[in-house]
């Protein structure tokens, strides 16, 4: 009888001790499993608080940079900026050969020639402008490119993209006339509201600016969309290139150095320019007041055909090498010398 007792007190012992086993194994797989899916908080990266110093332009190329000006001015942005505004981007193109920049707007065949004369010190960044080139006249003869032969055209942007696409359309359709350069677009316009100039190729914004100005001849109007004509060229000679006109360009020694400055850059830049593209009447206003263009009305008339967009990454280099090798072939000088290598390209990560 003892030994029952013994042996039953013996199980009782034994089975307590298993029990208490499990419930500590049951707890030590409990908080494994617990520490393994516990993961420390992300750290988000502290972002400089030195001024961004950004030149941008007057007109389409400046028209994306509105709302983040404004955004900046009331400190409502995650970078500090420092815009300084210009007619044209002459006027800072020894800054950024100096490095005396951190973001500009240009033209991209600029950017083309910068990027050889700096020997690789700059990279394009996005594309803000595509084709906002027309051709404009005083009166009703011209209704296709073949319409310009024998005729006096006027024209700005000697030595930029207005000069090399316009003699790339004259030359792919054959087309005989005189193309005189003036020094600016303002010139150009002046002659088109005084009656002396009766065919002329403007922008946007200067072509809405002639067609609403009051002293201007009643038979002034836009006679061909260059952009259009432009496709057509590319199509006759088979080749496939939209009209890349504006970029922002970044000095790579500031960006290698800052990447998340730079990335943070392009999403309030995107953001600016799909403002502008959506909110029109609002971003005409901010437009005018940051002295872009002089007026809200003339802004919001030349938002729709200024051409103001966002591209960047693969498609924009694909996009960029394309209308460059176009460029080359026919003006080498006009890109540099040479087609830009890939290297041209800033591909955020």
């Amino acid at each position: 009888m003892k030994r029952l007792i013994a042996l039953a007190l013996a199980m009782i012992l034994c089975a307590g001790i298993f029990v208490s086993c499990s419930s500590d194994n049951g707890k030590t797989e409990e908080t494994t499993v617990k520490e393994e899916t516990t993961t420390a908080p992300e750290t988000k990266q502290e972002l400089s608080k030195d001024p961004v110093r950004v030149f941008a332009l007057q007109g389409p190329t400046g028209m994306g940079f509105a709302k983040l000006m404004h955004d900046s001015a009331a400190g409502d942005t995650a970078l500090s900026y420092d815009f300084q505004l210009a007619a044209s981007a002459e006027e800072f193109k020894g800054d950024i050969i100096q490095g005396n920049f951190e973001i500009a707007a240009v033209p991209t065949n600029l950017a083309a020639v910068l990027y050889s004369k700096t020997e690789g010190a700059v990279s394009i960044a996005a594309v803000n402008t595509m084709g906002v080139l027309h051709l404009i006249e005083n009166g009703d003869t011209i209704q296709s490119i073949s319409d310009l032969q024998g005729k006096t055209i006027y024209s700005s942007g000697q030595g930029s993209v207005p000069e090399y696409v316009l003699n790339y359309i004259l030359d792919t359709f054959d087309i005989d006339c005189e193309v005189i350069y003036e020094a600016n677009h303002d010139v150009v316009a002046t002659g088109l509201v005084a009656g002396t100039i009766d065919v002329a190729v403007l922008p946007e914004p200067k072509v809405t600016t002639v067609l609403n100005n009051a002293d201007a001849p009643k038979g002034i109007r836009t006679a061909l969309d260059l952009t259009k004509v432009w496709e057509d060229a590319c199509k006759e000679k088979n080749v496939d290139s939209a009209l890349y006109m504006g970029c922002v360009i970044v000095n790579n020694t500031w960006a290698q150095k800052h990447p998340a400055e730079v990335k943070e850059f392009l999403k309030e830049y995107k953001a600016s320019i799909e403002y502008i593209d959506t909110d029109t009447e609002d971003a005409a206003q901010i437009i005018a007041e940051q002295g872009i263009i002089p007026a809200a009305k003339i802004a919001q008339a030349a938002i729709p055909g200024s051409n103001i967009v966002y591209e960047d990454g693969e498609k924009m280099a694909a996009g960029l090498a394309s209308f460059y090798t176009i460029l080359h072939s026919y003006a080498p000088a006009s890109v540099g010398g040479a087609v830009p290598d890939e290297n041209i390209y800033y591909i955020a990560k």
